[in-house]
Formats: structure tokens, C-alpha cells, sequence
């Protein structure tokens, strides 16, 4: 998917949340316990103006985060959205900058990122609602390899990866798309916090003949899923189901 689509999902999906932020601030997140639509609109617009911070000053350290308006939620979250658009089309994606994952320290990183961040967070204001608008297919396939390659499958160079026989298949029939994944545990100490991890994890393989359990679905069902914001009945489930439950889990326990 090449920048200027990003962008352009940027810009639409921020709308979206928008026109749900419109139609009340005060309506529970079913998926987000404890959140109202109000707290993802401010969630959403401290991130998108942390983020052209970053890009203004081409900062190589991640800046501490504006504050909330004392009024106009809206209208700060709607300027904010803007002022990202703006510095996204006015950057080269090659150009040096701060970003949290050490492989890609460079402005396209936030493209993807942020179009991603925005269509999570509409969906979880939408769902307030009771109402999801339809998701781009290509740009869900694009989420899925995002959470599967880079978001939660993975580990950092101070880790160790030990896989196990484990594996899972995900397919998107209305993509083409699809990625093999292999469970195994990460263990090391992070030399930023000293915490020591010891954890369940996947990453992405090369396809495998005989995988435990098949995911398949509609691209938009699989990352929705993926982030907690879908069901598994939407989707079709063959082999052993606990495997499929226990990716969601690795993935929950990552993104919280």
C-alpha cells in the first residue's frame, strides 16, 4: 500500500470518528471496558498530535504528550486530525525520525501506523454507537500483516525466540492474503526497563504443510478480531480451536 493511500485513510477514518464523536461523547465502548466515546476521541487526538510533533520538529525522541482541551473536544480533536494530514503530505516517508519499533526509524513508519491507529479507534467510537461503516479490505490485509509482522509477532534483539511445533494459518478469501505463524516463548531483559520477559509469542514462518489450526475470514473480520474488536463466530475456524484462542490471546496481552 504506497503513502498517499495511507493518507488518504487517515483522513477518512478520522472523519468517522468524528461523525461518531458527533453523535454523543457519552456512550460506553463495549470494547474497551470502562471507556465512553469521549475517551477514545481524546486517546486518538493526543496520539495523532503527538505524532506531528514528531514530524514538525523530525525529533529523534518521542515527546511527551499535549494536553486535552478544557472545551471543544471536537474541534481540538478535528484540528488535530488536519494538522497530521498536513505534515504527513508535506514529508518524505524516507526522512530519519522517532518511532517505538528500532527496524524502522523513519516518517513512512507513521503512515502506516497512524492509518492503522485511526480505523481501530473509529471503530471503537462507531461501536459505541451500535454501527460499524464498512472497512477497505486491502487496508485490513495490510493490518493484519502489521499486527502479525511487526505490532505483536516478533521479538527485539536483546530476546531470545525458542519456537515450539506449534502453528497456525490466517487467510483473508476476500484479499488473497494469508500468513503462517509458529508459537514458541520469548524470555530476555529489556535493557531500557531491566523487566524481565518471559512470555508466550508467534512469529511469522514460511507456509507450513500441516498447520494446527486455519483462520478464515473477510480481512476486515480477521483485524478486527486480532485487535478485540470482532468476534471469532465470524469467522471460519478449522483445526484446533484453542491455538486460534491462544493467538488472540498473545495478541491481547501485547497490545494492552
Amino acid at each position: 500500500m504506497d503513502w498517499q493511500t495511507f493518507l488518504a485513510h487517515i483522513e477518512s477514518d478520522g472523519l468517522l470518528l468524528e461523525s461518531a464523536a458527533l453523535a454523543g461523547l457519552d456512550e460506553s465502548v463495549p470494547c474497551c471496558p470502562g471507556w465512553t466515546v469521549r475517551d477514545v476521541v481524546e486517546h486518538t487526538g493526543v496520539v495523532h498530535r503527538q505524532k506531528t510533533l514528531i514530524l514538525h520538529g523530525r525529533l529523534l525522541e518521542n515527546p511527551a504528550p499535549p494536553d486535552l482541551p478544557e472545551s471543544d473536544l471536537i474541534g481540538w480533536y478535528r484540528t488535530g486530525l488536519a494538522e497530521l494530514v498536513s505534515a504527513l503530505r508535506d514529508s518524505d516517508p524516507a526522512e530519519r525520525v522517532f518511532t517505538w519499533f528500532p527496524p524502522d526509524q523513519s516518517i513512512g513508519f507513521w503512515f502506516r501506523r497512524m492509518a492503522h491507529e485511526t480505523l481501530i479507534h473509529r471503530v471503537d467510537a462507531e461501536q459505541g454507537h451500535g454501527e460499524v461503516s464498512s472497512i477497505d479490505a486491502a487496508l485490513a490485509a495490510d493490518g493484519i500483516d502489521e499486527v502479525l509482522t511487526m505490532y505483536v509477532g516478533g521479538y527485539p534483539v536483546w530476546g531470545t525466540f525458542e519456537p515450539g511445533t506449534s502453528t497456525a494459518r490466517i487467510e483473508c478469501h476476500d484479499e488473497k492474503s494469508a500468513w503462517d505463524v509458529r508459537f514458541g516463548l520469548f524470555t530476555g531483559a529489556s535493557p531500557t526497563s531491566g523487566r524481565t520477559h518471559n512470555l508466550d509469542a508467534f512469529v511469522v514462518v514460511d507456509r507450513q504443510s500441516d498447520p494446527a489450526v486455519t483462520i478464515r475470514g473477510a480481512a476486515a473480520d480477521i483485524n478486527l478480531w486480532l485487535w478485540g474488536r470482532g468476534n471469532m463466530d465470524r469467522l471460519e475456524v478449522s483445526g484446533e480451536q484453542k491455538v486460534a484462542i491462544g493467538l488472540r490471546q498473545i495478541c491481547e496481552e501485547a497490545m494492552d
